[in-house]
């Protein structure tokens, strides 16, 4: 199966321009990418021209990139009990739900949030308190927010599958909420899915906890640190703990055909010939 029948792609750069993240991904043949739409270091979030905005979907629709997904700033944390915190994290969310709808995005990911103090119950309860609050003001517009499994580093939530599932069965718009799969981190987590007998209880608790089709992005990725560790370091495909059986059972799950896997694998100064290193890897694994 060649690249451009199955959706897989890379994190992209937006440099010089929104745009170029399209001409970066089409150069390596992804047919899916992500994109931050701003600095992700930064709480100042710029609007994006209307001449951008019109490049970016020009482009798109001439590429053979099918999805784009963005990934919201690492700084965003709705579950601080810091009212600044807070408060910046809220308008910088809602300043990149803005960015979303006017590019076409379908989906938003972002990392549930961090406890920093207080206890996980109330992290997890203010979260999707403020996630019903942000769509209810978002009420008009399309992007789904996905939700990220986490590694468990420090007091980040969302470790745990019943994290996740909590979030958004107590939001009140469950329609607007979806869930991104990070391999490396649900394996640091302690979730193993190395076997294909582990592979199918995991992805039964998935189911069971969180329910399957509320799963709309994959974030492919081997891991520098062993199962259970909480640590958050990503390697190449098949050269970290994680090792390559549990990408070919990934790579050739029927359940996972539709569902966009991206890369967000270390990148050197020869970006391209990263990331095309372990998108072949991962094409390489599927069953002729």
């Amino acid at each position: 199966m060649h690249k451009k029948q199955v959706l897989i792609g890379a994190h992209m750069s937006i440099s010089g321009g929104i745009e170029n993240s399209i001409t970066a991904g089409e150069s390596i043949d992804c047919t899916c990418i992500q994109i931050f739409t701003h600095s992700n270091r930064q709480w100042q979030v710029k609007s994006i021209k209307k001449e951008e905005i019109q490049r970016f979907k020009e482009f798109q629709k001439k590429s053979n990139i099918k999805i784009v997904v963005v990934h919201a700033s690492y700084l965003i944390n709705i579950g601080s009990p810091n009212k600044e915190t807070l408060d910046k994290s809220k308008a910088t969310l809602l300043m990149e739900l803005e960015h979303c709808e006017q590019l076409d995005i379908p989906y938003l990911i972002m990392h549930p949030g961090a406890a920093t103090g207080s206890s996980e119950e109330d992290c997890l309860n203010q979260i999707s308190e403020q996630l019903s609050e942000i769509i209810e003001t978002t009420k008009n517009k399309k992007t789904i927010i996905l939700l990220e499994n986490t590694a468990g580093q420090g007091s980040n939530v969302g470790y745990k599958f019943e994290h996740l599932a909590q979030i958004i069965n107590k939001n009140k718009h469950k329609k607007r909420l979806g869930v991104c799969f990070d391999t490396c981190h649900a394996f640091t987590a302690g979730y193993d899915f190395r076997t294909e007998e582990e592979y199918k209880i995991m992805w039964m608790d998935f189911d069971k906890t969180i329910g399957f089709e509320n799963l709309k992005v994959i974030h492919m990725n081997d891991s520098k640190s062993n199962i259970g560790s909480s640590i958050d370091r990503h390697e190449n495909i098949g050269e970290g703990q994680l090792g390559l059986e549990a990408f070919r059972l990934i790579m050739n799950d029927k359940n996972l055909l539709d569902i966009p896997k991206i890369l967000e694998t270390p990148k050197g100064d020869n970006w391209q010939k990263d990331d095309e290193k372990n998108l072949n890897t991962l094409i390489g694994l599927i069953k002729k």
